[in-house]
């Protein structure tokens, strides 16, 4: 059945070559299209989760509204308002520092947390200054929740604990500001408080916003430049998995006044991004097994009928529908495999070769991102083939029903 199969092929040899080409270019195509897109979102997602945490608890900011002061004037009495309030009450700190403490020691799904005391600064020196984000950490802690410790370029998170007045900053940051390891930066309070800090790290993750707009430093230093001896803004949590991150999120909301939110809560307008990208991918892999499906039918087709007469003795000589079905399916299956394997073989040299392109500036990623999950291959070679099959089924079906006495009279 094989070797029939096969011969049938290479009698159309011209043809059979334009099906295999369509099918591993369309194959090729799916494979380096994914692997851009799901690197992309590879990058960013680790970008996302890894560089700060799981799930964030802050200091939840409440707008003013009438109901904010019900009870609070003339208790038992309804009040009208003129001017309603408006505005919003601006919380600076967590109240139950201890009390969450507790809860997250407790829960099983957390693998570490750590607290943080975050502030607006200015950074600069006499010919440049520019804003960014103080976090006062415990280095301890802080290497628990994120991947920091794996962006540095120079020093470790632990030098932040040898001593107060210690910094660690972006490459950007560093770059700007001119400033070398051990070198001394200055920084401004909002309340005009100014502070020199000792850079005793660099830290680069790749994205030009984070790696000018962050400074790290020990949490007790932080204390000490907002006046507050054991104030704590944020808890950042990573949790043992990440995919639990929401429902924990909004879990944990349910019995607190602060807000808890995931990472992809805090980042769903960029998440649907991602939607959309799964969607065109979606709508690329339709195409592609549009073309699969069309060339083999038209092959198989032609086949059927210009070997007419072949059919017909394979049916004189015993060939029942079933054989012929199996034997064009077969015919089907081959150029799919065939053209799948080859299609795969072409995606993933272009994805070597596209990983090699350099984009964007000396701030940006350098190079593409691609991706080589096996799910892109495994997928790609499934749906190729599947095309196959389900195309060569209605040419099978239509010799299989043709009749033997028939062919030869008309032959005749």
């Amino acid at each position: 059945m094989l070797f029939l199969a096969g011969r049938q092929l290479l009698d159309r040899l011209q043809q059979s070559m334009l099906t295999l080409t369509g099918i591993a270019l369309g194959t090729a195509a799916y494979v380096m299209f994914s692997g851009i897109m799901l690197g992309f979102q590879d990058q960013i997602v680790d970008l996302l989760v890894n560089t700060d945490a799981h799930i964030r608890i802050s200091p939840r900011d409440q707008l003013r509204s009438p109901e904010t002061y019900e009870g609070v004037f003339f208790p038992e009495s309804r009040v009208s308002w003129i001017t309603p309030p408006s505005g919003m009450n601006t919380a600076d700190h967590l109240s139950n520092v201890y009390g969450w403490y507790q809860r997250l020691e407790a829960d099983p799904r957390v693998a570490a947390f750590a607290p943080q005391l975050n502030q607006q600064v200015m950074v600069g020196n006499a010919s440049y200054s520019v804003a960014a984000v103080l976090f006062g950490v415990e280095p301890a802690r802080q290497r628990l929740v994120s991947n920091m410790e794996a962006n540095l370029l120079e020093g470790s998170l632990m030098e932040l604990s040898r001593g107060n007045s210690l910094a660690i900053i972006g490459s950007r940051l560093q770059r700007n500001l001119g400033v070398r390891l051990n070198g001394r930066i200055q920084i401004v309070t909002p309340t005009g408080k100014r502070a020199y800090l000792k850079v005793v790290g660099i830290y680069e993750f790749g994205n030009s916003q984070l790696d000018q707009g962050f400074i790290y430093t020990d949490i007790h230093t932080a204390q000490a430049l907002s006046d507050s001896s054991s104030f704590i803004t944020d808890i950042v949590v990573r949790l043992h998995d990440v995919s639990q991150a929401a429902e924990v999120a909004t879990q944990w909301s349910q019995f607190t006044r602060d807000k808890v939110e995931s990472w992809d809560q805090a980042n769903e307008s960029l998440l649907s991004v991602f939607q959309m990208q799964d969607v065109i991918r979606s709508s690329l892999t339709a195409v592609i097994v549009l073309i699969i499906a069309f060339g083999i039918y038209n092959i198989l087709n032609m086949v059927v009928f210009q070997k007419q007469k072949e059919i017909a003795i394979l049916r004189s000589i015993g060939f029942d529908q079933k054989d012929t079905i199996q034997l064009f399916l077969i015919q089907g299956l081959i150029l799919g495999v065939l053209g799948s394997l080859a299609g795969l073989l072409i995606g993933f040299l272009g994805c070597l070769y596209i990983s090699t392109i350099s984009i964007g500036g000396e701030d940006t990623i350098r190079q593409m991102l691609v991706s080589y999950k096996p799910s892109i291959y495994i997928f790609g070679f499934s749906i190729s083939v599947t095309a196959a099959a389900l195309s060569s089924f209605l040419p099978a079906r239509r010799a299989a029903k043709l009749q033997p006495i028939e062919i030869i009279r008309g032959a005749g």
